[in-house]
């Protein structure tokens, strides 16, 4: 089975530094499942954090032009990270940095499905991430790409994978932001989207974290194009086993293909 994992920024950061301990546990459930014959495929955000992270800065910089720089420090850490944590399982990494502009045009698709691919039939788990360094859609917060999660659709429909799982810091989609109102009173958990409407944009919440750029709407986004290529796909709350969703021994959100 091959499995797209989206990692956002507001679940592999905390405190504007890459989170170790929980990138560990995630790497090693990853192991685990590609010991079992999983063929996964990681779009993980992470970058800026990491160069922060490098740079000791506490405050995520607002000017394009320092992002840009952050996240090209930053990403030579976070694949080192990944690819130390996964050497320890003897697995080997591959990374990939791209733009939307690798999606335009049919020749790049392919291009680049069939070097995913080849990782994946050699046991190599392909890390994607955006090339904030080189593109400014990212950074500006107002191109294609938010916070990964329409990259890791584009991906996932090209390589046609077998299932697509964005994790986030939240259970799925509610019926409202559970990050606002009441604490008591936790709004209703969605468990499952038959069809992507106005009624369902509508509960997706713009809300973003201090280093991410994607809220639930974007997520919900993602899964439109995901299904819409006939790939199941699952939000959930990346702090929990990335095996116990896929056995949905816990909370999330599943758009299922119809």
């Amino acid at each position: 089975m091959k499995l797209l994992v989206k990692i956002g920024s507001a679940l592999i950061s905390r405190d504007n530094r890459i989170d170790y301990s929980w990138l560990e546990r995630k790497v090693d459930e990853l192991a685990a499942l590609h010991r079992e014959g999983v063929r996964p495929v990681i779009v993980s955000s992470g970058a800026v954090a990491a160069g922060m992270e490098i740079r000791s800065m506490r405050k995520r910089p607002a000017d394009p032009v320092s992002l840009q720089m952050l996240s090209g420090m930053g990403q030579v850490r976070l694949s080192k990270y990944y690819k130390d944590l996964f050497k320890e399982k003897y697995i080997f990494t591959a990374q990939l940095l791209l733009t939307h502009h690798n999606f335009d045009q049919d020749s790049e698709v392919s291009t680049v499905t069939e070097i995913i691919n080849r990782c994946l039939d050699e046991g190599v788990i392909p890390i994607i991430n955006e090339n904030d360094m080189i593109n400014k859609e990212e950074v500006y917060s107002e191109g294609n790409f938010t916070d990964n999660d329409i990259l890791a659709a584009f991906v996932a429909s090209s390589v046609k994978v077998d299932k697509a799982l964005i994790l986030t810091n939240v259970d799925g989609l509610y019926a409202d932001n559970p990050h606002s109102g009441d604490d008591e009173i936790k709004p209703e958990l969605i468990n499952r989207v038959e069809r992507i409407n106005d009624d369902i944009m509508s509960m997706a919440s713009d809300g973003k974290s201090a280093l991410g750029l994607g809220g639930m709407r974007s997520k919900v986004l993602a899964a439109e194009m995901i299904t819409g290529a006939g790939i199941e796909t699952i939000v959930a709350n990346g702090n929990y086993s990335i095996i116990d969703i896929l056995e949905n021994k816990v909370p999330s959100t599943r758009f299922p293909v119809i």
